[in-house]
Formats: structure tokens, C-alpha cells, sequence
């Protein structure tokens, strides 16, 4: 009888242990984008090098149809950290919003512009009153893109449709072309497919254009595509949206750091689910280009590998 008590007294202390490791379990939610996006395996790897890193970690993608929805649950509290872009961040401090730190900037989205290529449109400022689709409507590169025209001045008439309509209408000539995000600087399959049977022909912004749009929107970033996107084309400039991870300053230190060391240490996978990441050194990428404050988790864990972190990244809540 006693060794059967003590057999019971020894099986209660094993569950209360596990009960004390599943308590102390972080539980992370992740905001991706859906899952039929390129972007989706490049989540999935994020979240599986975070909990493989930690023991105490376990990370779930929550798919809730991009990141303007990942910023309204953010400011809810119902994502833990989330793939975001710099306008977003913008757009919240704009609105009061003070508590968006970054994590690392990991992707630059290129906001490709191409029109018939017999419209004749050489420049920017030739769109003019002309029909040209932006984008998706609502979408976070369509907000951009706008802002954009804005900034440099042109009023081009926007053309509210989704991708197939818009390819649609730059193939019967009702529309002269349209603005299309690349994940890297060849042209994505839509409209390379449509280049095929309607030549196209793309246009970059002017360096006076440039300067417009960088004093109206500092945090944006300018790119060059290779000549030869299309047969004879030369190189030009274009927008260029950082695309990364955020959370807020309600995440503790401790477990910001754990997210950013445990995405850094395990690159390699998340580079295998998705070849857009490159060679990429995001680390550095994150310090040079980024223009609100870092997590204090992430400063820590940057420090800790030997990067200067400049003064306007530290968060208030570092100082």
C-alpha cells in the first residue's frame, strides 16, 4: 500500500511539472499574409524557426488577408508580432498610434510601372489624365502608389479594378498600363504573360520626382531595375516598399529578443521555403533602413551580434 501511494504521490509531481512547463509556454501569434500568396512559405518557415530556436516558444501564423488587417489586429492586441510595411507604421503614428516597433526589415517589394508600349508614354508625368490602374483597390502597394502620384504631382485617371480586370483593360486599350509589386526585379508571371501578346514598356520615376516623394514620404525607398526587363528597355527607378516584421511595445524585451534571434540563427530555412529572401544580411538591412524605432528586444539582440544601432532606433523605452 505504500509504495502503491507513493507510486501515485510520484505520478502527481510529474503532471504538476508539466502542468508548470505548459504554463510557462509563450504562445505567439503571428500575422502572415493568405495563403495563396508568394509570401505564405516565407511565414511558415518564420514561425517554425522561432519555436525550433526556443523551447519555450511556440509560434502560429494567423492569416487574416494582408497587412492592413494584421495592423488592425495589432493595435486590438490580437497578433503578438505580424508581416507589415513602413507606410502602415507612418499611417498609425499619423493616427496616434505610438507603440509599432520593428523587428527586422526582411523584403523589398519593387512597385513596377508598365504601359502599352505602343501608348507612346515615355515618362511619368505622360500619364497625365490618362487611364492607369495603381493597384489593387485598397491595397497596401495601391495606397502607396497613390500617395506617390500625389507627391510628384501627377493626376493620372485611376482605373478601380482587381489585376485580372486591369490586364483585361491594358489588352483592348481601354487603360494604358497599370502598377504591379514585384518581389524581385524581373516581372511577375501576369504580366509577363501579358507582355506577350500586348508589348509593354516601363517607366521610372525622374530624380526631381524622386526628391518630391522622399520629402512627402521619408520613409520610402527608391530601386533600379536592369535594362532588359523587356526586350530593349533600359534601367529605371522605382518605388521600393521594405516589407518585415513589427510588434509593439507591449511585447517584453525577453521575448522580442527571442523572435529576432531565433528568425536570425535559423535564416538558412526560412531562405530554403523562399528564394526571394536571397543572401540578404537583414540585420543590417533592418539598422540602415529602417526610420522608426526598433524593439528593444531586437536593439539588444543587434547589439549583442556587433551592430551599431543608431540613437533614432532605440525606443523610448530603452532611454
Amino acid at each position: 500500500m505504500q509504495s502503491f501511494i507513493a507510486g501515485i504521490a510520484g505520478i502527481a509531481l510529474l503532471a504538476n511539472v508539466a502542468t508548470a512547463d505548459a504554463a510557462e509556454s509563450i504562445q505567439l501569434n503571428m500575422g502572415g499574409s493568405t495563403n495563396t500568396s508568394g509570401f505564405y512559405p516565407y511565414y511558415t518557415s518564420i514561425a517554425k524557426a522561432v519555436s525550433d530556436a526556443n523551447d519555450d516558444v511556440n509560434v502560429t501564423v494567423v492569416s487574416l488577408g494582408g497587412f492592413v488587417k494584421n495592423d488592425k489586429a495589432m493595435r486590438k492586441g490580437e497578433l503578438d508580432f505580424a508581416g507589415f510595411s513602413a507606410n502602415l507604421i507612418e499611417d498609425a503614428i499619423a493616427d496616434g498610434y505610438h507603440k509599432y516597433r520593428v523587428l527586422w526589415w526582411a523584403v523589398p517589394s519593387y512597385q513596377n510601372i508598365m504601359v502599352r508600349k505602343d501608348s507612346g508614354v515615355k515618362t511619368m508625368s505622360d500619364i497625365n489624365g490618362k487611364c492607369f490602374n495603381a493597384g489593387v483597390p485598397g491595397a497596401t502597394a495601391q495606397k502607396v502608389m497613390l500617395r506617390s502620384l500625389k507627391a510628384a504631382g501627377l493626376s493620372p485617371d485611376i482605373a478601380l479594378s482587381d489585376s485580372k480586370a486591369s490586364i483585361i483593360s491594358i489588352k483592348d486599350g481601354r487603360c494604358l498600363g497599370q502598377m504591379k509589386t514585384m518581389g524581385g526585379r524581373a516581372l511577375d508571371a501576369a504580366t509577363a504573360s501579358l507582355n506577350i501578346t500586348t508589348p509593354l514598356w516601363p517607366i521610372g520615376w525622374t530624380d526631381e520626382e524622386k526628391a518630391k516623394i522622399k520629402a512627402k514620404m521619408p520613409w520610402i525607398d527608391f530601386g533600379t531595375v536592369p535594362a532588359g526587363i523587356v526586350d530593349g528597355a533600359p534601367e529605371y527607378d522605382v518605388n521600393v516598399m521594405w516589407i518585415g516584421f513589427v510588434a509593439t511595445s507591449d511585447i517584453d524585451e525577453e521575448t522580442a529578443y527571442k523572435i529576432t534571434k531565433g528568425m536570425w540563427e535559423k535564416i538558412e530555412d526560412q531562405r530554403a521555403a523562399y528564394s526571394g529572401l536571397g543572401n540578404r544580411d537583414l540585420p543590417q538591412i533592418t539598422v540602415k533602413k529602417s526610420t522608426t524605432p526598433l524593439h528593444a528586444g531586437a536593439v539588444r539582440y543587434y547589439r549583442e551580434i556587433g551592430l551599431d544601432v543608431p540613437e533614432a532606433l532605440v525606443p523610448p523605452e530603452m532611454k
